[in-house]
């Protein structure tokens, strides 16, 4: 321990821009290492333990013009791995409370109508608003990260967006500093479009550390990944990627041939289907999860993925291969106890519905949770009972005696509150 706190006195002895350039940079992130990024929302909980390689603070409080509080605290944590730690901060379009620092700036006094005068400006002013104030906190870096994500603000005009994230890199350059972008492929598609500045890439998020090598050859912006993002426990872990992770071939799903079926596995999300292989190929629609698709004679690799050419209900597109399953799959059965879709009561109160399936209890348990009072059930004999909701047992006796084990399978019941 007594070593790593000599290191630690020895950073802060050290002059504030000592670390500037690009030589030193290659050296921050060790291939095959790992490492923590922290910001804000880490202000109040316990600082990863040692060991670890390397460290990444977050600069800003979540938006560009606003500052994490704890900078300066996670800043001298992170010096505790030996290496100096990076910086990274977010970036977003001019709109909101902020918007009015695009009036001036670098391209000077700009037009209300001139968007690429106001882009320029915000994005540059936003990389000397985040760099001031770590030199504030005298905290210093040669390693800055944008961070691009869709949860912030963006214009949807790409080009704009483009100029933005180009006037940070501008100004960060022009201090020294080696940049990166901090995103996934399809977040930057969407904001930046074809915009390469061909930077060093930190990919977020891979599932896991085991998984997070595979995530090393999804270049884009026409940069390499650096680094790779995963959870671990309530903290951001992050791998350093080798030169053989990057290199390494992007497997096929095992699907069946042209002519078969395959299923959308998005967890949730729709897919989208594209004109050619590629994020920046033109959706033509998006994919539910779930839905069926028809494997065509055609595979590429672009970004990052392997995609794959498909049919569905006679639109062809690329999709990303991950995202698939070979052959049909037979949806589960719908959950006894449930109605198939929620009742429509009429001006008279009535409902029809469907009835999944399952006991009396559970047929009456349904019916209250959605203000039904009666119950009507269409006996073998062709007699219908009623079931009054959480009625007597006398006056439901009839109903229970002509239903005895409840219902197999999906029934029709009409519904009365």
């Amino acid at each position: 321990m007594r070593h790593k706190l000599a290191g630690l006195l020895l950073f802060l002895a050290l002059p504030l821009f000592a670390f500037t350039g690009t030589a030193l940079a290659a050296d921050l992130f060790p291939p095959g290492t790992t490492g923590y990024d922290l910001s804000f929302p880490e202000c109040d909980i316990a600082r990863p333990p040692l060991p670890f390689s390397f460290a990444i603070v977050g600069a800003t409080g979540g938006k560009a013009f606003n500052h994490n509080p704890c900078l300066s605290s996670e800043y001298t944590w992170a010096l505790l791995s030996g290496r100096q730690p990076a910086l990274y901060m977010n970036l977003k379009s001019p709109v909101g409370t902020s918007a009015d620092q695009a009036l001036t700036g670098p391209r000077g006094t700009c037009q209300p109508n001139d968007q690429a005068c106001l882009a320029y400006n915000f994005g540059y002013k936003a990389a000397q608003d985040a760099l001031a104030y770590a030199t504030s906190q005298r905290v210093t870096a040669s390693s800055w990260w944008l961070d691009i994500e869709t949860m912030s603000s963006w214009s949807t005009d790409t080009s704009m967006n483009a100029i933005v994230i180009g006037a940070a890199i501008d100004y960060l350059k022009a201090q020294g500093a080696t940049v990166g972008i901090y995103s996934t492929p399809s977040q930057w598609a969407e904001i930046a479009g074809n915009y390469t500045p061909g930077l060093p890439v930190w990919v977020t998020t891979a599932p896991s550390a085991a998984l997070a090598p595979t995530f090393c050859p999804r270049g884009f912006a026409g940069g390499q990944v650096q680094l790779v993002q995963y959870i671990v426990g309530q903290y951001d872990g992050n791998y350093a990627c080798t030169a053989a992770d990057r290199t390494a071939v992007i497997p096929s799903p095992v699907l069946g041939p042209p002519g078969s079926l395959a299923t959308i596995a998005s967890d949730g999300d729709c897919l989208n289907l594209r004109a050619q292989p590629g994020l920046t190929g033109a959706p033509r629609t998006c994919l539910a999860a779930g839905s069926q698709v028809t494997v065509l004679d055609g595979s590429s690799v672009s970004d990052g993925f392997r995609w794959q050419l498909v049919s569905a209900s006679g639109t062809t597109g690329w999709v990303a291969s991950n995202y698939l399953h070979a052959g049909a799959v037979t949806p589960p059965p719908p959950a006894q106890g449930t109605f198939a879709a929620a009742p429509v009561f009429g001006p008279s109160g009535q409902a029809l519905v469907v009835y999944n399936g399952g006991t009396i209890d559970q047929l009456e348990a349904a019916a209250s949770t959605i203000g039904a009072t009666g119950i009507w059930a269409q006996d073998p004999g062709g007699t219908y009972r009623l079931l009054i909701v959480r009625g007597p047992a006398f006056a439901n006796a009839a109903f229970r005696s002509a239903f005895p084990t409840g219902f197999a399978s999906a029934v029709g019941v009409s519904l009365r509150r």
